[in-house]
């Protein structure tokens, strides 16, 4: 059940149901990382058509139909972030426990059916360690508290802040700006607000640490018909565990001429299980060559996740007997589901003589699709518990105004150097999933804005990595290795003021790099 704390003014959330989500959210649990064994990463995650390794369940499930012995395999690895710094106990580099997984293979004779196989894998498909410091930024006479201001106007016109009914109407972080004094209620002779005077900030700054990751326990059979023909079905379960932490700072003229500091705290915290199905297919079209197209889609994840903040202001009082005047607000156990979309991989692979295996694969996912909802449950006298699922129509309509479909495209390579020895290459680009113009809409008729503790965002750019590995096969051991060099970067808004025109930020964007390396290694055995 939901738990709201907002201090002063006490509860405001009774008449909304207690969410906190917004499209960057959503993006957050429906990307992927290039994530799995070594030999997976090292040829770029381009192996959906050539199979054989335990990660491709994940992205066409008929690739485990190509084994013909077991497999076992575990992998680790350590993701370092350039110029990040220890913040919070997250330090610039991480390590990280990546796989796990086997493959039973069930050969069967005197039959079409060649094989029937079985495999599990666990896989930490999405790593949230990232790290943003932005020391010094030019606001332009801009704040933070001009949002609040903004949000303290609604269609019907300026709320009164000292009411807890016009409270509900808000968001805690422009209920907490009033009980500071960021914002100051402006009123005519007859008494009636007509404004909220905000702040004019010289310059932020601006701190923010997210880590955690998601899951995905992978349950997979696949088959193989004359060695031509492989088909796949993989039941997929993830746990999702986020953790941000922002630390935003302002510097205030005074009238006296002095700068004094505003400072916001910003913790978050989000939690929550998904399923999916994956089903794929493989074949060899002509029965003397190696070549082969795998064709492979994946239902939606469905997730239920529930949602923590808490939010500290620190606001400057220059003429009262204390320096600065504290608040805070909490919002507890919040929960909602999220929908995200479908995905198409088609992929293409051959290979040359004992010593040359290439592949290449396109992937579609189609973010408008995506989907939030909250569940309603209740107690029927004649039915008993039930339970009523609702979609938020208006974040639907964001996602569908910024939210971009994403294009994956992977290409790899794999060379055989000597006895057992083997090299690997690969690329990977995955397109932008934000419109340039997104922003997070705090503005939007959703209920759920009234839980929001954060008015920053970043507007992701695309993303390219580059792969190399290297192999050791034995009788039944092997061992692999991996690098991956992964760029990419983003534009940061610590708030959003408009600019007048429909989408448009009069505060100008922060360039943030998110480039990160990642070294991993598997141990493996075939049996």
């Amino acid at each position: 059940m939901k738990k709201v704390s907002i201090a002063l003014f006490g509860a405001i959330c009774a008449a909304f149901p207690a969410v906190a989500q917004d499209i960057y959210k959503v993006e957050a649990v429906s990307g992927n990382d290039l994530s799995g064994t070594a030999r997976f990463v090292g040829m770029g995650g381009a192996m959906s058509a050539l199979g054989a390794d335990l990660s491709v369940m994940g992205t066409n499930p008929a690739g485990i139909g190509l084994y013909r012995s077991g497999d076992f395999a575990l992998s680790a690895s350590a993701n370092v972030q350039p110029g990040a710094t220890d913040y919070r106990g997250i330090g610039k580099s991480r390590a990280s426990f990546d796989q796990i997984g086997f493959v039973y293979a069930g050969r069967l004779r005197d039959s079409d059916l060649k094989f029937v196989n079985f495999g599990f894998n666990y896989q930490k498909v999405r790593n949230f360690k990232n790290y943003i410091d932005v020391p010094y930024f030019a606001t332009g006479d801009l704040s933070q508290s001009w949002e609040m201001s903004d949000l303290a106007y609604v269609s019907s016109g300026w709320l009164d802040l000292s009411v807890d009914e016009d409270r509900q109407l808000t968001t805690p972080l422009t209920n907490l700006g009033y009980n500071t004094n960021m914002i100051v209620p402006v009123r005519d002779a007859g008494g009636k607000i007509t404004g909220y005077a905000p702040y004019s900030a010289e310059s932020y700054n601006y701190r923010r640490v997210q880590w955690g990751g998601i899951q995905q326990y992978n349950f997979n059979v696949a088959f193989n018909v004359q060695d031509r023909f492989y088909g796949g079905m993989t039941l997929g379960l993830y746990n999702v565990k986020f953790h941000s932490f922002t630390d935003y700072g302002e510097k205030l003229p005074g009238t006296d001429g002095k700068l004094y500091d505003y400072n916001m705290q910003n913790a978050e915290s989000l939690s929550g299980t998904g399923f999916d199905l994956k089903f794929g297919f493989i074949a060899r079209p002509f029965e003397t060559s190696p070549f082969r197209i795998g064709l492979a889609f994946s239902t939606p994840v469905w997730y239920s996740l529930t949602a923590d903040a808490h939010l500290d202001m620190y606001a400057p009082n220059p003429n009262g007997d204390v320096p600065y005047i504290h608040d805070w607000a909490s919002v507890i156990d919040n929960s909602y589901n999220v929908r995200t979309p479908w995905k198409l991989n088609v992929s293409m692979a051959t290979t040359v003589g004992n010593f040359l295996a290439l592949d290449a694969e396109y992937e579609f996912s189609n973010n408008h699709r995506s989907n939030i909802s909250y569940s309603d449950y209740y107690d029927d006298y004649w039915y008993g518990p039930s339970a009523d699922e609702e979609t938020d129509y208006a974040l639907k309509n964001e996602i569908e105004r910024f939210m971009k479909p994403v294009h994956t495209f992977k290409v790899g390579a794999e060379a055989r150097l000597g006895s057992g020895l083997y090299a690997r290459l690969g690329y990977n680009y995955v397109s932008a999933p934000f419109e340039k113009d997104a922003y997070l809409n705090l503005f939007a008729n959703s209920s759920s804005y009234a839980y929001s503790t954060n008015t920053d965002y970043v507007n992701l750019g695309a993303i390219n990595r580059v792969t190399a590995g290297l192999g050791w096969r034995g009788k039944h051991v092997y061992f692999d290795a991996a690098y991956q060099y992964q760029q990419q970067q983003g534009d940061l808004y610590a708030f959003h003021v408009s600019d007048g025109t429909q989408n448009g930020n009069a505060l100008s964007a922060a360039t943030v790099d998110l480039n990160r390396h990642n070294v991993l290694f598997t141990l493996g055995y075939k049996f």
